[in-house]
């Protein structure tokens, strides 16, 4: 019974991982917080930011910001702003979380950006699509060799069991001269896997590797797009420290970091994803096929 329960562990735990890379990869693409930037008093100096009035966030298909409530009110109070988030198509003129002024016909709009900040930001956003769905389609097909394996995995084992270690040892015969037309002694064959199951294997690796690459690409055009060319990081990067008395710089916010949805989330898809497809070439078997030369 423990051998039993043993030899199912590798099965079960590349549908865990197989799972949480799904679970992540979607917690991914919803999360709003793929970058944020707290917004502080503005009659602090930098050197006294320490708890924000509000935070904005921004990812491949959504973009939040703030408006002043109450014009009258204390700026510096958290209860002055209401931050709201806008949900953007992957697809579609103008309807998009980057546009160019052509499309916006506003130089205002928050989706307003040049070509090279829509391209990154659209790439991240495209294949980290195609990464939650190769990924999806793993953990379908990582489901099915688990319910298989697990329904079939106890007649596997009794077929494979050695005859000598079941119950007492037959009597022996005396041994007879063979003769050359005697039948050979018919031994047992090793239990038969089914067909369909390498080729299910090599399925599920193609899914998790497009699944894993995918998420890897997204991951590094969101870091391009939404950290390093978002405006106006390139100003904090280029100034000393940034300067209050230059708005164009710094103003009243901090620059744009990985939130949650970048830094972490993504980064559980595909590294969960990598584990489960090492697990699974481990754990059944692949097609066998040779290259004549």
């Amino acid at each position: 019974m423990a051998s039993t329960i043993l030899g199912l562990v590798p099965s079960i735990a590349t549908a865990i991982f197989s799972l949480l890379s799904f679970i992540f990869s979607l917690l991914a693409i919803t999360s709003k917080k793929w970058a944020v930037r707290d917004n502080f008093d503005p009659k602090l100096n930098p050197e006294d930011w320490k708890t924000p009035i509000y935070t904005l966030s921004r990812s491949p298909f959504s973009i939040c910001t703030a408006t002043l409530v109450d014009p009258s009110a204390d700026p510096s109070q958290t209860s002055s702003f209401r931050v709201q988030c806008s949900t953007f198509r992957p697809r579609g003129f103008n309807h998009t979380s980057c546009e160019l002024a052509f499309a916006t016909q506003s130089d205002t709009a928050p989706t307003i950006g040049d070509a090279r900040l829509c391209q990154q930001i659209h790439y991240a956003g495209d294949f980290f699509i195609a990464s939650t769905t190769f990924i999806g389609l793993a953990f379908l097909v990582t489901l099915v060799l688990v319910v298989f394996t697990v329904s079939k995995w106890p007649q596997f084992v009794s077929d494979a069991q050695d005859p000598s270690e079941e119950g007492t040892q037959p009597e022996e015969q005396p041994s007879e001269p063979a003769s050359a037309d005697q039948a050979q002694p018919v031994t047992s064959d090793p239990p038969q896997r089914s067909v369909w199951v390498p080729w299910a294997v090599l399925l599920l690796l193609i899914f998790v590797f497009i699944g894993f690459i995918t998420a890897l690409i997204g991951q590094y055009y969101g870091i391009l797009g939404l950290i390093q060319s978002l405006p106006n990081n390139a100003d904090f990067a280029s100034s000393s420290a940034g300067s209050k008395d230059d708005v164009n710089t710094q103003g009243n916010h901090g620059p744009w970091y990985q939130g949650v949805g970048l830094s972490a989330y993504a980064t559980c898809a595909w590294t969960f994803a990598a584990a489960a497809g090492t697990i699974a070439s481990r754990s059944w078997p692949l097609p066998q096929w040779r290259v004549a030369l």
